[in-house]
Formats: C-alpha cells, sequence, structure tokens
C-alpha cells in the first residue's frame, strides 16, 4: 500500500465511530431535556413567528382580519395568529396573504414536530418514574448483595478459625480457603465497577453515603477475618502457603487500594470519613502484609 493512504475500510470504520459518538451525544442531550425548557423553548420559537409577522409585514405580504378585510397591526394580534397557527387550532379570524402564507405553513410543520416531542415527552415523564423506582430497587439489591457477600466471606473464615483452633482442620480445607479468597477478589472487583460506573456515567446511581461507608466497613472487616485466619495457620504451623493463594491475597489487596483511590475522586465521602475508614483500612492490611510476608504497591499507569 502507498505510503499516506488510508484503507477504505479504516476510514469507514472511524466515521462509524464519529456518528456513533454523536448520535449518543445527542440521545444523552435529549433525555436530559426537562419538559419545562422543552415548553419554553416552544413558546419563544412561537412568539418569535409572532414578531416576524409584524415586523416583516408589507403590501404584499401581510396578516389579514378575514371579516373585515383589514391588514392586522396590532403586535398581540400577530403573536395571537401565531400561537393559533402553531397549534392548529385554525379560527379563521385572521389569515395570511401573501409570503406568509408560506412561513405559516413551515410554522405548522413545526409546531406539529414540537408538540409530538412535547407530547412523547409527558407520556415518558411517568415511565421514567417508574423506570427509576424499579432501578432504585435492583440498584439497592445489588449493594445489599455485595455486603452480604462480605459478611459470607467473614463467615467462611470464622468457620475456618474455629476449625483450626479445635484441631479440625483438614488438608483438603485449604483448596475451600482459595475459594473463599476468589470470591472475595471478585466482590472487590464488582464494588470497583460499581464506583467506577458511579463516576463515569450520567445513568447511573451514586452510592449512598451510608450504604459506602458499610461496604468499605465490611472491606476493613473482611481484611481483619484473613489476617486473624492467617495467624492462627501460621501459630498452628499449618502449610496453608502456597503461590496461588499468595497471589491471591496480593490482587485483593491491590484492588483495595484502588477502592480508596476511586472513593476519594468520587467525593462522595467527606473528608473525615474517609481518613477514619482509611486509617482503619491501613492497619488491618499492614498486618496482614506483615503476616504473609508481601511487598504491596500501588501498580504504576
Amino acid at each position: 500500500m502507498a505510503k499516506g493512504f488510508i484503507p477504505i475500510e479504516e476510514m469507514f470504520s472511524q466515521l462509524r465511530k464519529v456518528q456513533s459518538f454523536k448520535s449518543e451525544r445527542i440521545s444523552t442531550w435529549v433525555d436530559k431535556v426537562g419538559f419545562l425548557h422543552i415548553f419554553l423553548v416552544w413558546t419563544f420559537i412561537v412568539a418569535s413567528f409572532g414578531g416576524m409577522y409584524y415586523f416583516f409585514s408589507g403590501k404584499t405580504s401581510h396578516l389579514l382580519y378575514s371579516s373585515s378585510k383589514i391588514p392586522v397591526e396590532s403586535l398581540l394580534d400577530h403573536i395571537y395568529f401565531s400561537f393559533v397557527t402553531a397549534t392548529t387550532t385554525g379560527f379563521g379570524d385572521i389569515i395570511p396573504q401573501g409570503f406568509f402564507k408560506i412561513i405559516a405553513i413551515v410554522e405548522v410543520t413545526f409546531g406539529l414536530l414540537l408538540l409530538a416531542f412535547v407530547t412523547s415527552k409527558l407520556v415518558s415523564l411517568k415511565q421514567d418514574f417508574i423506570l427509576e423506582e424499579i432501578y432504585e430497587i435492583s440498584f439497592q439489591e445489588k449493594i445489599n448483595g455485595l455486603r452480604s457477600s462480605l459478611l459470607l466471606f467473614r463467615q467462611h473464615l470464622n468457620r475456618s478459625i474455629e476449625n483450626v483452633e479445635s484441631g479440625a482442620f483438614h488438608s483438603r480445607e485449604l483448596h475451600e480457603i482459595y475459594s473463599y479468597l476468589s470470591s472475595f477478589e471478585d466482590t472487590l472487583n464488582e464494588i470497583s465497577s460499581t464506583i467506577e460506573k458511579s463516576m463515569k456515567s450520567s445513568f447511573t446511581k451514586n452510592i449512598r453515603k451510608l450504604d459506602l461507608e458499610l461496604i468499605f466497613n465490611g472491606i476493613t472487616q473482611s481484611f481483619h477475618k484473613l489476617q486473624e485466619l492467617v495467624k492462627i495457620l501460621n501459630v498452628k504451623r499449618v502449610e496453608w502457603k502456597s503461590e496461588l493463594t499468595i497471589d491471591l491475597i496480593k490482587r485483593c489487596l491491590l484492588i483495595n487500594m484502588l477502592l480508596f483511590k476511586q472513593v476519594q475522586e468520587t467525593k462522595s465521602l467527606s473528608k473525615v470519613s474517609l481518613l477514619e475508614l482509611q486509617k482503619k483500612n491501613e492497619k488491618e492490611t499492614q498486618l496482614l502484609k506483615e503476616l504473609v510476608k508481601l511487598n504491596v504497591e500501588e501498580k504504576s499507569e
């Protein structure tokens, strides 16, 4: 291929991306426009047509009273005719002459389109309310599910701790601990994804302050319980360490660091609350690192 030429497939691909981006932006803008804004714009434009009839009225193009055949001179009557035309009421007391006939047709067409848009917006208000209620319920269920996953992880670890202390711990339970950690990593990733979506998308609901604090407290308590398990395993000299398990703990710690960075960027929590959560979390994770003998650093971007 000659230097400087762009393949036609690549050119069409770029055009499709640009078109998709523009369509997405228009769709987002339309969804954000409220009914009051649409109504005010419609009123302003119709009044502007009335002003145009008034200021551009002349010998060949003007509005005429149908009963007296006298040209319309009042600004209010011009605006009145504009609203009657835009709403297709058509009383017939005032009629356009000359070029104003074409303008009146354009206004009728525009008025019908905008009224249809207003009507669809009115219909969508109730739909939006219902969808918002459904989304609120499903979103809260997701938050509750994340908290439940963290609680279940701690319960599993607590049972393992009891087994180790009572001497009922078997080597096969080491595989269960790995599965618990894997589930914990998935939960942390899901929390990170939820926070990231709330940062990037205007359609995604932000997590409430109370729920966010409960989630991060749950994460800290989970690391505390993991630290307790590692400590008792070390005391009882259980050979639990493996490359996979250590790597999994390290990944969980890295995600934990990312979560605090994300919540700091969202500014969903006050500085006091965030500092308090960070202090508790760092205490537990630091003890865990010392027990596992890990050197976890945040990944460079």
